[in-house]
């Protein structure tokens, strides 16, 4: 699963709307969490972090979430350059 995708989730398993949880995190509007929920941004840690506490997940779970994102992204990055190379 992506982040983003797990992030959005673990929201809705707090049945928290996504204006209710920017407020939680600290932020005024929900376009912010839109855009970490649709992968158009990366979250930065210590969102990833508050989002334990206001989601009530663990945090090695987030941690393995994160790692498992981040792994799968250089993954990709680095079979596209691998692939571009290629004649």
């Amino acid at each position: 699963m992506a982040l983003s995708n797990f992030i959005k989730s673990k929201r809705i398993d707090n049945f928290l709307t996504q204006q209710e949880a920017a407020v939680l995190l600290g932020y005024k509007k929900s376009q912010f969490l839109s855009n970490l929920e649709c992968g158009k941004r990366k979250p930065p840690l210590d969102v990833l972090q508050k989002m334990c506490e206001v989601y009530h997940v663990e945090r090695s779970e987030m941690r393995d979430e994160y790692i498992k994102s981040a792994t799968n992204e250089a993954h990709q990055l680095a079979q596209e350059k691998w692939d571009s190379q290629q004649s």
